[in-house]
């Protein structure tokens, strides 16, 4: 039996869940805490990571405890040969594989998760308080004053840890759809993200864009429709989820108001995260530093710049 370690909204940990249940794995999920990971302390850190991340496994059949997602994908398909592969064909294939996952980690994942987080800030932040705090304080922050403190409180900390409010200023929004555009016509007329025949690769580009959908500078992009697409399919086809809460709040939200959209704007930038060898890139900070105190200015006013509610898309507006 593997147990995984996650929180559940990560599109990281969703990537692993993806990946257990087409290689029909059986498993089972520890919810661990956000902010002390209690659970992942009983065992070993890594040596080649400098802190408890999830997701994490810990598999009773060979006693090996593995942290970080595509580590993780790399060692279900080392130990685990009499299954559908993650990593089929032959060595210049998983070579390609394995190569994207780290692209996809670097290059998608990291923007994704900060503009996710950054639209359910901009028009839901309570949402943060149910998704970090839903088992803590015996339900007092389910309710609706402490809910909504709580949920800005986290927005502040959330903001300095992974910096939302320079995505404007390093035009991040931009190198995203540069890249996109770049994958969406890469990929165009082809089945798999790699060669001929599904694998851990088409797994992990659908799990990492899954924030985007809910971001309609990308998700209503004429041109970038094929990858949505794709991703429903896959998700579809390895038994996963539907729409997670943070979609589902979204959702309800802009039944009572419109939707945060951006000013578009003319800008050649570039993603500024690298990878590191064959581990991914990373791009959170430290929380408790001078800086925090400038935290809820950014918050209440940087992270707004180019932002505008409106329900309808325009030609200067998506």
């Amino acid at each position: 039996m593997i147990t995984l370690y996650e929180l559940h909204w990560s599109h990281y940990c969703e990537k692993i869940r993806l990946a257990l249940d087409y290689m029909g794995l059986k498993w089972r999920m520890v919810g661990i805490d956000a902010f002390k990971k209690t659970q992942l302390r009983e065992h070993a850190l890594p040596a080649h990571l400098p802190a408890y991340i999830v997701p994490a496994i810990h598999d009773a059949r060979t006693n090996m405890f593995v942290m970080d997602s595509t580590p993780i994908l790399r060692y279900l398909a080392a130990n685990y040969s009499d299954v559908p592969p993650l990593f089929p064909g032959n060595q210049v294939n998983r070579n390609a594989i394995d190569a994207k996952l780290i692209e996809f980690d670097t290059y998608l994942g990291i923007p994704a998760r900060r503009f996710g987080y950054t639209q359910v800030i901009l028009e839901c932040p309570d949402l943060l308080a149910d998704l970090f705090l839903s088992h803590r304080g015996r339900g007092v922050f389910s309710t609706p004053v402490i809910r909504s403190f709580a949920g800005t409180f986290l927005g502040i900390l959330l903001s300095k840890r992974f910096a939302f409010h320079r995505s404007e200023s390093l035009g991040l929004y931009e190198a995203l759809e540069a890249y996109l555009l770049q994958l969406a016509a890469q990929l165009e007329g082809r089945a798999f993200i790699v060669g001929d025949i599904f694998s851990a690769a088409d797994i992990a580009f659908a799990a990492q864009i899954r924030p985007l959908t809910v971001v309609p500078f990308f998700a209503e992009h004429p041109r970038l429709q094929g990858l949505f697409e794709r991703h429903r399919k896959t998700i579809a086809q390895c038994n996963g989820e539907g729409d997670f809460p943070y979609q589902t709040g979204i959702a309800n939200a802009r039944k009572r108001k419109p939707p945060v959209r951006r000013k578009l704007r003319t800008l050649t930038a570039s993603l500024p995260f690298q990878s590191h060898g064959d581990l991914s890139g990373n791009d959170q900070n430290h929380v408790w530093t001078w800086g925090m105190l400038t935290m809820p200015f950014h918050y209440f006013v940087s992270l707004h710049s180019r932002k505008v509610r409106q329900y309808l898309a325009t030609a200067s507006v998506r």
